[in-house]
């Protein structure tokens, strides 16, 4: 899980980068904003459960 998560992220990362330097890609054009929506969501319950 933490290997997946980590290829995703290097993706979405490198993805990113490449927007900063004006390439863009067909796939980014796919991305909707659901995923981030997702991501956040992820990230929220991810506190919860480290919360104290």
């Amino acid at each position: 899980m933490k290997k997946q998560r980590f290829k995703q992220l290097q993706g979405k990362n490198y993805r990113a980068s490449l927007r900063l330097e004006g390439i863009h890609l067909k796939s980014d054009e796919s991305e909707s904003n659901d995923s981030v929506l997702t991501e956040v969501e992820h990230i929220k319950k991810l506190k919860g459960q480290y919360a104290r």
